[in-house]
């Protein structure tokens, strides 16, 4: 999760052609995620079959709507382009301030999920249900903080809305939103490596309890969940490394076009991870269902409160 910084580029104008195509792969790569995981998500809220913990879907939704902004300015990307429209440069920029904090906070609460989860199931508890509010409500609201801050500073202030200066999509010429974005995305990141730790840990201390816990609690999270999602929550930590490089006066225009394109696989490499799981496999391969299995892989977790 990282966010556009002032930098100039204006030796990027000149070459078009380069520009275009860094524009239209970012631009795929944000549809591609996009119907990808709009695909897993209605998966697995019309079959049977599939179970996840409800922080699961606010985390697919997350990541969806990180592939939104390019959307509202398709086709006014570059300076050979006509500008797009105040309304929907405004509406993107908020977008993608919004998008950055709303995933890092999804993966946090998805991450404390099932670390709450496996630590309760352990001592055969259960999450008590002012926390799985607690984690289903803290992303989308920091998306909706987010979205009508900067829409109203946008409004308010009409000069500072512009596409940034590589045409990827539009942001504010004002620093404030995008340290304050950058400030709560390091909290959720922070706090997501922690958690991710702490769920290590626990699980290398009751190694044989978990797998027992696997076999016999049709409820509890599954270990290639739990290593899927800390897998992916590395490489928003990456993305993070890499926003504050571009801050760096004279940033290699090649870096920058890649940095970006970067951003936008984010979203495809969770439809790959997330979407490459047996159960979701099975529904779609429907004519092998048989040779795959009717029932869910073991140890899913459905998403009422006895499986959160």
């Amino acid at each position: 999760m990282v966010f556009p910084s002032g930098f100039s580029v204006h030796s990027l104008r000149g070459q078009d052609s380069a520009l275009r195509v860094a524009v239209m792969v970012f631009n795929i790569l944000s549809a591609v995620g996009f119907f990808f995981l709009a695909a897993i998500l209605l998966t697995a809220l019309l079959s049977s079959r599939v179970k996840r913990v409800s922080a699961w879907y606010g985390y697919i939704l997350a990541w969806m709507a990180f592939c939104i902004p390019p959307s509202l300015v398709l086709g006014h990307q570059t300076h050979l382009d006509s500008p797009p429209s105040f309304q929907s440069c405004v509406v993107d920029s908020a977008l993608m301030y919004a998008s950055r904090p709303f995933a890092g906070f999804a993966t946090l609460s998805l991450l404390l999920q099932m670390y709450l989860n496996v630590s309760t199931r352990l001592r055969h508890g259960e999450v008590r249900l002012n926390w799985i509010f607690f984690l289903i409500a803290l992303p989308p609201g920091m998306f909706l903080f987010m979205f009508l801050w900067t829409l109203a500073v946008g409004i308010a202030n009409p000069s500072q809305v512009e596409l940034e200066p590589t045409g990827f999509y539009c942001h504010l010429n004002n620093p404030v939103p995008a340290i304050v974005g950058a400030a709560l995305v390091v909290l959720a990141t922070s706090s997501a490596l922690l958690v991710e730790g702490l769920t290590m840990l626990l699980l290398s201390r009751n190694w044989r309890a978990f797998r027992i816990l696997q076999r016999r609690d049709e409820h509890a999270v599954s270990l290639s969940l739990i290593i899927r999602v800390s897998v992916f929550g590395i490489l928003p930590i990456i993305g993070l490394g890499l926003s504050f490089t571009t801050y760096v006066p004279n940033l290699p225009k090649a870096f920058f076009l890649a940095y970006n394109i970067l951003l936008a696989s984010f979203p495809a490499a969770a439809a790959l991870i997330f979407g490459s799981q047996m159960d979701i496999i099975g529904v779609w391969m429907f004519w092998r269902r048989d040779e795959i299995g009717e029932k869910p892989d073991p140890g899913r977790s459905t998403t009422n409160s006895s499986a959160a």
